[in-house]
């Protein structure tokens, strides 16, 4: 599983990429309802598990880009 958390002018955000498996477990519904409680705007993102490298790999070049681009 992979979280990223963003804020941007007092709203937060919060990006979550895992399997279909670690979604279904308890503790990370636990989370996804703590974070909803505590007014994040959250997107889920779900991946195979042979997919799960490649995916996580553009997700952080996206990140960095974006980082970059940051005034």
């Amino acid at each position: 599983m992979q979280i990223t958390f963003n804020q941007i002018s007092n709203t937060k955000y919060m990006q979550i990429y895992l399997t279909k498996e670690e979604l279904e477990k308890q503790e990370t519904k636990e989370m996804i309802k703590k974070y909803k409680k505590e007014k994040y705007h959250i997107a889920i993102f779900i991946t195979g598990k042979e997919n799960y490298p490649e995916v996580l790999k553009k997700i952080i070049a996206k990140q960095v880009e974006l980082t970059g681009n940051v005034c």
